[in-house]
C-alpha cells in the first residue's frame, strides 16, 4: 500500500531523532520515496548524512545551499507529496506549526502541505501534559492533522510517563492503514451522535451524564478523513469540529436530539449512535429557579424517545445502524440484547470496569458484537477506537453495495467511459488553452473512436479512468506526465463494479500544441501520445473481455502486443523491451506469455464465476475465487520473475481483503499465505484479516 508512495519527513531536535532512521529504512523497504528535511537543532542529534544515507536522496536543512545558490522550494515539496510525517516532533515545533510561525524549512514546508499530515510528539511527560502544549495540539488536529499518540514509559529525564515517540514500526502501520482507507466512504452519508444530553430541572439545573463526546468526534473526524459527507449531531461539548467537511448540528437535550437524527436518518447509508442520550428527563421544568427549603425534594422523570429504536424501526435497506453500549455488569448479555431489540447491525460495547475506556478518557477498550460473533480491541487511543470501528463499518457498507440488487437497465453502453483528468499543479505555465484543448482531445480520442465491432449493454458497461499528471511542460509543446489507468466493470447482480486492471505509467513523453490533431495508426505509428492511448483502450477492453469469457480478450491484448512491439523505436523507455520489469511492454508481453496463462484463465473464473455467481447468492462463488488465487499462485511458480501476477493482486488487495474478512479461519490462512508469498508488502493487512477470526467458524 505504501509502494511508491511519496512522503516527506520532518525530523525535529529531540533525542527520539534516531527513531526516525528506522522509520525511513521501513518506508523505503515497503516501496516508499522518500524526503527527509530536519530543522537545525535535529542536527544536533542525529546525522544529515546517515538520513541521506537511508533515503537515497539529499537531506534538506536550509531555505538554499549557501554554496550553490540553488533554492529548497517547500512549495514543490508540498505538491510532490501524498503524505508528510513529522517525528520526532517536538513541542517547539508542535507550537510553531500551530501558530504558523515558519522560521525554518520545515514549518514553511508543513504550511504548503498539500497532502495529509502525520505528528508523532516527542517530550517529556510535563511538557505533554501542559495545556499549552495540549492546545496546540487540539488547534492541529481541527486543522485536519493526524496526532499519533505517544507511548508511555521511560523517557529520557528517566522519568516515567506519556512523551515517547511512538515506535517508526506502529507509524509505518498508521500511514499503511490511512492509505488503505483512502476514500472507502467516498460518496456515503454518516450520522453520528456525540456527547451528552441536558435535561433542565429549571433554568440553572439539569439532569446529566460525564460524556465528553470525544468517541463520537474522533468518529465524525475518521469518517469524513475516508471521504463521507458527515452529519455530526452533538451534545452540549466543549469540541471543537474535527473536520472541515463534517455538518454539525448542536443539541442540548435529549428530544432535540431525536428531531435532529430522525430528520436526518433517511437521507443517510449509515448512522453511528455514540451519544450518551438521558433515558428520562423531569416530567416539568421549573419557569425560574427553585429555592432551597431545607426540605427533601422529589422530581418526577418521563422516558425520553429511544433513538436508536426509532431509527432501527425505519431502517430500509441497505442502511446500517451502529449502536454503543456502556456498561457496568453483564456487558455481553445487555448489548446483544438491545443489539436485536432496535434492529442495529453491530453493536460497540465498553465498560466501566475497564482502566482508561468510558468516559472523560482518551482511551477506550471495546468490543464489536454482531449476529456473526463479537471482535475484542484491546485498549488504544479513541481516534485508534474510530478507525476500528470505521473499518468495520466500511466491509458492511460494500458488503451492501454488492448484494442491492439493480433496477432493470437495459440502455446501451459504449465501449469506454473514459473520464480524464490532467493535473497541471507541478508546472508554472500562463498558457492554459493547451491543457484544456489536451483534456479534450484525450477524452475524445478515447470515447469517439469504435474500438471494437461489439455492442456494450448497460449491464456490461466498462468505466474507467485516464488520470494525467504533468511533470513538466514547455513552451515548444513537449509534455511528460505520469499516468494512472483504472477500469472496472459491473458486477453481474448488483451496483459493484470491480476493478479489471490499474496500473501507474510513471513517465510518458510527448508533444502536442493547441488544436493538434490526435491521429493514430497502429501499424505506423509516429506520435507517443496516441500509442500509449491507444494501447491502454485495448488493455482495458482485452481484460474486460477476459473477465466474460475464457482467453475472451485474446483479439484486443494482441493489438496492445503489437503497439507495444512497433512503439519501440519512439524514444519513450515505457516500451523498451529490456529497460524495466514492468514497463507497457513488460506487462502486455509477460500477460501474453504462455508461461502465464493461468492469469489470463483466472480472470473469468475469478470474476465471471467467482464475483458474478457470488453476489447473485449463487453457491460455488467463494470456491471459484479461491481456485483463482491458487492459479495466480500457479503462474507465479511458474514465472516469479513476472510482475502481472503482483499487479493484480495490488488492485484487487482491498476487494480480496473484503470478501475473505468473511471467510473461514482456513480460507483466510490459506489465502493469505498465496497472496504474501507473491506479495511480501501486503502481508501486515492479510496478517490482520487471518488473526481476526472466530475460532468456532467452519
Amino acid at each position: 500500500m505504501l509502494k511508491g508512495k511519496k512522503i516527506v519527513i520532518g525530523v525535529t531536535g529531540s533525542i527520539a531523532a534516531y527513531k526516525a532512521a528506522i522509520l525511513v529504512r521501513l518506508l523505503i523497504k515497503q516501496g516508499a520515496e522518500v524526503q527527509v528535511v530536519m530543522t537545525p537543532s535535529s542536527k544536533e542529534f542525529i546525522t544529515p548524512l546517515t538520513l541521506s544515507t537511508l533515503s537515497g536522496r539529499p537531506v534538506l536543512c536550509d531555505f538554499f545551499n549557501s554554496g550553490s545558490g540553488e533554492w529548497h522550494s517547500h512549495v514543490e515539496l508540498g505538491l510532490w507529496a501524498d503524505a508528510m510525517i513529522v517525528a520526532p516532533a517536538t513541542a517547539a515545533t508542535i507550537g510553531k506549526m500551530a501558530n504558523g510561525i515558519a522560521d525554518n524549512l520545515l514549518v514553511t514546508t508543513y504550511l504548503s502541505m498539500k497532502a495529509p499530515v502525520f505528528i508523532a510528539p516527542a517530550m517529556d511527560l510535563d511538557m505533554f501534559a501542559h495545556p499549552s502544549t495540549q492546545s496546540n495540539l487540539q488547534v492541529l488536529r481541527g486543522y485536519g492533522n493526524h496526532i499519533i499518540e505517544p507511548a508511555a514509559g521511560e523517557l529520557a529525564s528517566h522519568l516515567c510517563g506519556k512523551g515517547r515517540m511512538e515506535e517508526p514500526e506502529n507509524i509505518v502501520q498508521v500511514l499503511h492503514d490511512f492509505f488503505l482507507a483512502g476514500n472507502s466512504l467516498a460518496g456515503k452519508h454518516i450520522l453520528i451522535t456525540a456527547g451528552p444530553t441536558y435535561e433542565k430541572i429549571d433554568p440553572v439545573r439539569f439532569i446529566g451524564n460525564y460524556s465528553s463526546g470525544k468517541m463520537g468526534f474522533a468518529l465524525a473526524g475518521e469518517c469524513a478523513r475516508r471521504g463521507a459527507d458527515v452529519t455530526l449531531v452533538a451534545g452540549p461539548v466543549s469540541l471543537a469540529t474535527p473536520h472541515p467537511a463534517i455538518k454539525r448540528i448542536d443539541v442540548e437535550s435529549a428530544e432535540d436530539m431525536y428531531k435532529a437524527s430522525v430528520d436526518a436518518f433517511p437521507s443517510c447509508d449509515a448512522a453511528i449512535l455514540c451519544a450518551a442520550v438521558a433515558d428520562y428527563r423531569p416530567a416539568t421544568c421549573a419557569e425560574k429557579k427553585i429555592k432551597r427549603t431545607g426540605e427533601g425534594m422529589t422530581i418526577e422523570l418521563e422516558a425520553n424517545k429511544d433513538i436508536a429504536a426509532a431509527l432501527g424501526k425505519e431502517k430500509r435497506e441497505g442502511q446500517h445502524l451502529v449502536g454503543f453500549a456502556l456498561e457496568t455488569n453483564d456487558g455481553e448479555l445487555n448489548a446483544r440484547e438491545k443489539l436485536a431489540k432496535k434492529n442495529l447491525d453491530f453493536i460497540v460495547l465498553n465498560s466501566l470496569a475497564d482502566e482508561g475506556a468510558g468516559f472523560a478518557h482518551d482511551t477506550n477498550k471495546v468490543s464489536i458484537i454482531s449476529q456473526e460473533g463479537i471482535t475484542e480491541y484491546p485498549l488504544k487511543s479513541k481516534l485508534e477506537v474510530a478507525r476500528d470501528i470505521v473499518s468495520y463499518l466500511s466491509r458492511l457498507l460494500l458488503i451492501a453495495v454488492m448484494l442491492l440488487l439493480p433496477s432493470s437497465l437495459m440502455a446501451m453502453g459504449e465501449e469506454l467511459n473514459a473520464q480524464v483528468t490532467l493535473n497541471r499543479d507541478k508546472v508554472q505555465s500562463a498558457d492554459s488553452e493547451v491543457f484544456e484543448q489536451l483534456k479534450d482531445g484525450i477524452t475524445q480520442f478515447l470515447n469517439e473512436r469504435k474500438w471494437t465491432a461489439s455492442t456494450y449493454e448497460e449491464e456490461e458497461r466498462i468505466n474507467c479512468t485516464f488520470n494525467f499528471v504533468v511533470e513538466s511542460y514547455s513552451p515548444d509543446g513537449s509534455f511528460t506526465c505520469s499516468l494512472m489507468v483504472q477500469a472496472t466493470r459491473p458486477v453481474y447482480g448488483s451496483t459493484y463494479n470491480t476493478t479489471t486492471f490499474k496500473y501507474e505509467d510513471k513517465a510518458i513523453t510527448f508533444s502536442y500544441q493547441p488544436y493538434d490533431r490526435l491521429d493514430f495508426n497502429e501499424d505506423n505509428l509516429d506520435n507517443n501520445l496516441t500509442a500509449v492511448l491507444a494501447f491502454y483502450a485495448y488493455m482495458i477492453i482485452g481484460f474486460d473481455m477476459d473477465s466474460m469469457g475464457d482467453l475472451g480478450g485474446s483479439e484486443w491484448l494482441n493489438k496492445a502486443l503489437n503497439i507495444a512491439n512497433n512503439a519501440q523505436t519512439l524514444g519513450d523507455a515505457g516500451w523498451r523491451a529490456a529497460s524495466s520489469e514492468n514497463n507497457r511492454y513488460a506487462i502486455i508481453n509477460d500477460y501474453m506469455n504462455g508461461a502465464l496463462e493461468p492469469v489470463r484463465k483466472l480472470m473469468y473464473k475469478y470474476h465471471r464465476f467467482g464475483l458474478d455467481m457470488m453476489y447473485k447468492n449463487v453457491s460455488g462463488g467463494r470456491k471459484a475465487i479461491f481456485d483463482s488465487m491458487k492459479m495466480l499462485k500457479q503462474a507465479y511458480d511458474d514465472r516469479s520473475l513476472a510482475y502481472f501476477p503482483k499487479l493484480f493482486l495490488e488492485y484487487k488487495n482491498d476487494e480480496l481483503l473484503n470478501i475473505y474478512s468473511q471467510g473461514s479461519i482456513k480460507e483466510r490462512m490459506e489465502v493469505q499465505k498465496i497472496v504474501t508469498t507473491i506479495d511480501a508488502s501486503l502481508s501486515t493487512s492479510w496478517e490482520k484479516i487471518a488473526d481476526n477470526h472466530d475460532d468456532n467458524q467452519l
